[in-house]
């Protein structure tokens, strides 16, 4: 027994944690003797595991010493003064050992092994977090006797993929910059065109954007490629399990090693509770060598942006000396703009000889150069960054080079003017990207963009709305600044407004702005039809921005100037008054003014019905859009009914016109289908609703993945109402998932325009948590009906009118939620304040509010009864039913359930006053009804069935 006990206490004891006492290790090791008979063989199993893993670590830790050898002996990039500092960062040259996203890694890995997963993948990511790292890290984890990898060089991306399939193993191919590949349209197309089971082609860009989703493709099969290829955003920390400072760390060895000086003592600050790319990680520990090289280093060091502009020192040390060695007559500072204009505008795919002597004429002080001074310079330039892969490999990475050509415009005004002025089209849009991008990091960028889109808006405006489309809102505020009072001339402002398409989220401050431009300069005896047409698309740009009330307001001022217009010449302005109606109905629903609004659309019906009378084919578009908002206008005020007429024939026009025009009018089927899925669910014809619902978000998933900035809004709109619809059917997990994708949408389109979406969060947030609850993730439900109810009462506040009916509704949810969690003080108080509002609301409109008066009622019965108050609880079931009972005899099928719902509840109340035989009677008549449900629809119906008859027990064996 000794020997055995020995015996383990040797193998276990080793492996314990050598920080645990000896005693205690001694102690576990007899008890693991003690327990082994059967077990013994488990227990050498996980001896066995912890020794292997030991001997991983010692491995793991051997190769990083033998890697940061083999750099400290091959350091022949950076020995040499000729080679830029700032190369040690990037990604090709894995100079820092591979951390982290170890998520991310295994799903791309999965997705290559797959045989049956789809070709193409696009991961995004801003600058600096790792794109190019972890692609190639990917690749260099397949295993190299299956597999080829390639990073496709730009101009090769077509015969990348035809050299693919010549070869017996699978292929990777790594598009770097895709964003920036003319050839990638045609590249997909070869892919689509190929047999791809053995080809994955992985694309890399900043972000998803129209370079994307808008690709000239060159068939059906290749726009169908584009719209289904997965994306992987990339956030910028690496994981959870390492801060930044321990990325720091850990790199510093790396580039001590590289640089052959011995690893500095440094302590690292983070700056701030945001995570830094990993680029910027990395730029912190090779500034931190460099220093100490330097001798500059005092022994700590923050972590932020700034070591990027202390990295660009070290890059000007480099070419200061460069410059000396060529015997180069020219100053550092001007060889500093050199570098800025090359950046800026310098073609990297085509730096052909005239093409880089004409960016170096752009620096002020090289601008009259003779020949030779100006060829020295762009030796210069070549010698420090010579051409790789086809391109010129300016400074990299890009956040170094955005970086310092922000530092360089912001000193020089010289050079602003030099490098905004004159440019084609391809280089205008290359500056006004490295400005956008550099927004995300240094302060003066934004400043930089207005004051060049001032100097020439004429020239730039084109470049700007194109850039906007692709990089966010960003560039699009900053024109909308500009174009409030930057001197230009009206017929100017007019191309410009008519380049900014609609609807869109990233120039939606730039629409109003320049129209409101136009509209204020229009002389005063302009032409009055003029006048109402810049006042009508001024209405609609300020209501895509959420500004209701001014959008009203202009949208009023065209009616009124058309009527007068269709005085002396109806044949002509007719068609234009309708417009301004359907427009002015549109903007008064938005500010909840509903009988104004749907006194607006009839007559703006009546119009186009007689227009189309006359001519069928030209108005028959414009009488199914006013259809469409007649029949909100109808629902709003309770008239469902006539509401599912109006939006039945709009959505049959919209069918027609899709047949021959899809591309114009599919985005108005979608949002007619949407709008009958709404009236079909308000009648109770549920698989209906859905069936429209599910059509219109299949329209609108697709346009989105064509056009996002236009389309995602509606996707959101349509994702929530189908949500809504599988919930009525008691597809809860299908439900829960569509709203989740819905809330997504909407955070992201919030981020940019609040005004205009914030409405559509909220709504979304609200039902999220009633799916929530319907799965019984109750604490989640309640999160997620706070947010709502917190974003709604702001709404309320400043528009009563349009958001005080959304807050009730928040609150009366919010309430189911707190009581489920046995919060009944809470829950009691807001259902209370929802009642409230809904008996003020429906005492002004009761088809509207009633039955939303009646849910609250309900509802707060029960918060009553919860809290024992039972005598209480009983009045507003009573008034609850009595609502609930002739709104049902109206509209049997959409209420009926409701009433019966009301019924159960009042037979409970009942019950616990011992009114036995009044409460047998209400539930006697809601099981009836349920009864009657569950055999249309047992699936839906059939728990509330079993739930009175639960009831009703309960009642009968209650002694008389």
């Amino acid at each position: 027994m000794p020997l055995i006990v020995a015996g383990v206490v040797a193998a276990v004891v080793p492996m314990l944690p050598q920080s645990w006492p000896l005693a205690v290790r001694a102690l576990l090791g007899v008890v693991g003797a003690i327990a082994a008979g059967a077990a013994g063989t488990y227990v050498s199993e996980v001896i066995a595991a912890r020794r292997q893993a030991v001997e991983a670590d010692r491995a793991a830790t051997a190769e990083i010493g033998a890697r940061q050898d083999e750099l400290a002996g091959t350091r022949e990039l950076t020995s040499s003064d000729e080679q830029s500092v700032t190369g040690l960062l990037r990604p090709e040259r894995e100079l820092v050992d591979f951390v982290g996203r170890a998520d991310e890694l295994g799903r791309l890995r999965e997705w290559c092994l797959d045989e049956t997963a789809f070709p193409v993948r696009l991961m995004t990511g801003k600058g600096g977090v790792g794109k190019t790292r972890l692609a190639l890290r990917l690749a260099g984890s397949l295993p190299s006797e299956k597999w080829e990898c390639q990073s496709v060089k730009p101009g090769d991306e077509v015969a990348a993929v035809k050299a693919a399939g010549l070869v017996e193993q699978r292929v990777l191919l790594l598009v770097d910059y895709a964003e920036t590949r003319p050839g990638l349209a045609a590249m997909l197309t070869e892919v689509a065109a190929a047999d791809a089971g053995g080809l994955r082609v992985l694309l890399l860009a900043r972000q998803e954007g129209e370079w994307w989703t808008s690709l000239d493709t060159e068939s059906d099969a290749t726009r169908e490629l584009a719209a289904r290829t997965p994306v992987l955003e990339l956030a910028a920390a690496l994981d959870d399990r390492r801060d930044d400072v321990q990325v720091i760390e850990a790199a510093l060895p790396f580039y001590a090693a590289a640089l052959g000086r011995p690893v500095p003592e440094v302590n690292f600050t983070a700056a701030s509770s945001e995570r830094l790319p990993v680029l910027v990680l990395h730029a912190a520990a090779l500034v931190a060598v460099l220093d100490d090289e330097q001798g500059t280093s005092g022994g700590r060091a923050a972590a932020d942006l700034g070591v990027l502009d202390r990295l660009l020192g070290h890059e000007r040390r480099l070419w200061d000396k460069a410059a000396r060695r060529a015997a180069l007559t020219v100053r550092l500072p001007v060889l500093e703009q050199v570098v800025a204009a090359a950046v800026l505008v310098l073609d990297a795919q085509n730096a052909g000889e005239e093409s880089v002597r004409a960016m170096i004429r752009r620096v002020p002080d090289l601008a009259r150069a003779d020949e030779e001074r100006v060829g020295a310079v762009a030796g210069w330039l070549r010698q420090l960054y010579p051409m790789q892969d086809g391109r010129v490999d300016l400074l990299r990475p890009d956040l170094l080079a955005e970086r310092h050509a922000v530092n360089q415009l912001a000193a020089h005004e010289l050079l602003r003017r030099t490098c905004f002025t004159g440019l084609e089209p391809d280089q205008a849009a290359q500056a006004l990207t490295v400005l956008t991008r550099a927004c995300a990091h240094h302060p003066d960028a934004s400043g930089l963009i207005q004051q060049a889109l001032r100097q020439d808006l004429t020239g730039l405006a084109n470049a700007a709305i194109t850039v906007a489309v692709q990089t966010g809102p960003r560039l699009g505020d900053l024109l909308a600044e500009v174009l409030d009072d930057a001197p230009v001339s009206i017929e100017e402002l007019r191309r410009i407004a008519k380049a900014i398409p609609y609807p869109t989220v990233a120039l939606a401050a730039a629409d109003p702005a320049v129209t409101r431009r136009i509209r204020n300069l229009l002389p005063a005896d302009a032409e009055p039809a003029d006048v109402a047409h810049w006042s009508g698309q001024l209405s609609t740009a300020l209501a895509q921005l959420g500004q209701r009330e001014e959008a009203l307001e202009a949208a009023t001022e065209a009616v009124r100037i058309r009527r007068g217009l269709v005085a002396d010449r109806p044949v002509a302005f007719l068609p234009n008054l309708a417009t301004s109606l359907n427009n002015q109905s549109n903007r008064l629903s938005d500010l909840g003014r509903r009988e104004e609004a749907l006194d607006a659309i009839e007559e703006a019906v009546r119009i186009r019905r007689r227009l189309v009378a006359d001519r069928s084919n030209s108005f028959l578009p414009d009488l199914a859009g006013s259809l469409n908002n007649q029949s909100i206008c109808l629902s709003d005020l309770g008239r469902h009914e006539e509401a599912l007429e109006t939006i039945t024939e709009a959505v049959d026009a919209y069918r027609d016109l899709v047949e021959t025009r899809p591309d114009a009018f599919l985005p108005h089927l979608a949002m007619s289908l949407n709008g009958r899925s709404n009236r079909l669910a308000g009648l109770g014809r549920r698989e209906e609703a859905l069936d429209a619902i599910v059509e219109a978000v299949r329209i609108r998933r697709k346009l989105a993945e064509d056009r996002p900035d236009a389309f995602l809004p509606g996707l959101a709109n349509s994702l929530n109402n189908q949500s809504n619809r599988l919930s009525d059917l008691g597809r809860h997990e299908e439900a829960l998932e569509a709203v989740i994708e819905a809330v997504a949408v909407y955070r992201r389109l919030v981020e940019d325009r609040p005004d205009a979406f914030l409405p559509g969060l909220a709504n979304s947030l609200n039902n999220q948590s009633n799916h929530l609850s319907d799965m019984g993730r109750r604490e989640e439900a309640l999160e997620a009906v706070t947010e709502a109810v917190r974003i709604r009462r702001k709404l309320a506040e400043d528009r009563p009118d349009a958001f005080l009916p959304d807050l009730a509704s928040a609150l009366n949810n919010q309430s189911t939620c707190l009581s489920d969690l046995r919060r009944r003080e809470e829950a009691l108080e807001a259902v209370t304040e929802a009642v409230q509002i809904r008996r003020g609301l429906a005492a002004e409109r009761p088809d509207a509010f009633l039955p939303a008066l009646a849910t609250s009622l309900n509802n707060q019965s029960n918060r009553l009864a919860g809290l024992g108050h039972g005598e209480e609880a009983l009045e507003p079931i009573v008034e609850a039913v009595r609502i609930r009972r002739k709104l049902a005899e109206d509209r049997p099928d959409a209420l009926l359930p409701d009433l019966a719902s009301s019924l159960n509840n009042l037979s409970v109340r009942l019950g616990n006053l011992e009114r036995r035989e009044e409460g047998l009677a209400a539930i006697t008549e809601a099981l009836r009804i349920r009864r009657r449900l569950a055999e249309a629809r047992p699936r839906v119906h059939q728990s509330e069935v079993d739930q009175s008859q639960r009831v009703k027990k309960w009642l009968e064996d209650m002694p008389s």
